[in-house]
């Protein structure tokens, strides 16, 4: 005789399976590590129950959430489905203590932002930030990567490069983009024009390749790195030019100019943003702090550059 089917209606069966959140938590980190070994890493727990975990969530909602091959852990197509709910669960979980407990904020915030914010800026404010709200997990990935992340489902926030004028979230600074070779070398009188870059993704990049190319001016890519003070090094050791915002001028760089083949570049905003609509309690929590520390007056950093 068939099983009863399970109601559609709004209402859970009694006979519905109840998933445990600690169970959707194993998951989550296991998808975003692609590595039973990380996950168990960052959850504080042994491989074997972090295995052993999974299988239990396999079991109670009975489909293979992963394909384990021999060199990749990749998600099943109900696997995918079970991630987008085990976020959502997670999120409502967060909001419901919240809600009780209005003075606590708890969680996880992902955070992407450039490169020199990431190092310079950012981990004296990400430190005051977490003794105000201890309870709270910060989740930082740093230099272009992160642009290739999908705001809501991997991203909170994000401090990134934007043409200047154009951004929907909060200026945190106004700079200019500017063209530098080595000061003790003359790299810039190569042909075809040898080019220091950050990897596809950075805004700086685009606008160094467009200005050559629509000056007609031969280049080529001569060095590339994710680090941008490896990518300011190389520079200043005379093996390629560059394009770096202005505030990052150091004695061993030299600025081009027009008259020597170089045209002036854009200026942008270093921008804060947000994923939006369904934004949790811990991300706004931290957007609002980094706005109060950092939003741009017009007269702080970056007052002398007009659009």
């Amino acid at each position: 005789m068939p099983a009863p089917a399970v109601p559609r209606s709004g209402h859970a069966s009694a006979r519905t399976p109840l998933l445990e959140l600690e169970l959707l938590r194993t998951l989550i980190a296991v998808n975003n590590h692609s590595s039973f070994t990380e996950a168990a890493h960052e959850l504080n727990k042994t491989q074997a129950a972090v295995s052993m975990q999974i299988r239990r969530l396999e079991e109670l909602a009975g489909v293979t959430l992963f394909d384990r091959g021999k060199r990749s852990l990749r998600l099943t197509g109900d696997g995918e489905i079970l991630v987008e709910y085990s976020k959502k669960m997670l999120a409502l979980n967060e909001e419901a203590f919240a809600s009780v407990r209005p003075d606590q904020v708890v969680g996880a915030v992902r955070l992407g932002a450039v490169t020199h914010y990431a190092i310079h800026i950012l981990p004296p404010l990400l430190a005051e930030f977490s003794a105000r709200y201890p309870a709270v997990r910060i989740e930082l990935l740093a230099g272009v990567s992160f642009r290739e992340a999908s705001f809501g489902t991997e991203l909170d926030l994000a401090i990134a490069l934007e043409p200047a004028g154009m951004t929907t979230g909060t200026v945190l600074e106004r700079d200019r983009a500017v063209w530098v070779t080595s000061a003790r070398h003359q790299t810039h009188t190569v042909a075809p024009v040898p080019l220091a870059v950050l990897p596809e993704g950075s805004l700086l990049r685009k606008w160094a390749i467009e200005s050559l190319e629509h000056h007609g001016k031969p280049w080529r890519i001569a060095y590339i790195s994710a680090n941008a003070s490896a990518m300011v090094s190389a520079v200043e050791a005379g093996l390629a030019v560059g394009v770096v915002r202005s505030s990052s001028l150091t004695e061993g760089l030299r600025e081009l100019t027009p008259d020597e083949g170089f045209p002036t570049l854009p200026v942008f905003d270093i921008t804060l943003t947000d994923a939006g609509p369904g934004l949790g309690r811990v991300a706004v929590a931290l957007r609002d702090f980094l706005r109060q520390k950092l939003a741009w007056d017009g007269e702080a950093r970056g007052s002398a550059v007009s659009p």
